[in-house]
């Protein structure tokens, strides 16, 4: 099966979470679909935007977790940039019950800004785990304003 010009909504177990997706295109894998071509991606909690979601293409498995190469995210609450792995350092994993796992994480937020590997964190940032993390703190309070469109610091 192969669909063009998809909108693809994802319920994911956990009560008042939906993800929507636009792609140019959407195929069937052996049980799993790939989304590619201009994906953006939306997480919707009770409703409301929680986070955008943007990489070449996201497999979607059985369990509605998500595969990607790389992909970039804004998180809303906290105007959290996120660059999750790059080209040729591995696959990001994004799972509906835990949140983001990824070889390499570049990290920009009004407070905060730097890099670290073998990254995992829940979708809110509240829980992290990293190796060799470089993070710069700014003295002044504020690197700059928020840059996460509908974002809130």
């Amino acid at each position: 099966m192969r669909l063009y010009g998809v909108e693809f909504y994802l319920f994911p177990e956990e009560e008042g979470v939906e993800w929507r997706f636009q792609a140019e295109e959407m195929r069937e894998e052996g049980g799993a679909f790939r989304i590619l071509g201009g994906l953006k991606g939306e997480r919707y909690v009770g409703g409301r935007l929680d986070l955008r979601l943007s990489a070449p293409e996201v497999v979607v498995d059985p369990g509605d977790n998500l595969r990607a190469p790389y992909a970039q995210v804004e998180i809303l609450k906290g105007c959290y940039r996120l660059e999750l792995s790059r080209p040729g350092l591995g696959e990001v994993l994004i799972r509906q019950e835990e949140g983001f796992l990824a070889p390499w994480v570049r990290i920009e937020a009004p407070n905060l800004r730097g890099e670290a590997w073998n990254f995992r964190s829940d979708f809110g940032l509240n829980r992290l785990e990293a190796e060799r993390p470089s993070f710069e703190f700014p003295a002044g309070g504020a690197f700059g304003p928020c840059t996460v469109e509908g974002g809130e610091g």
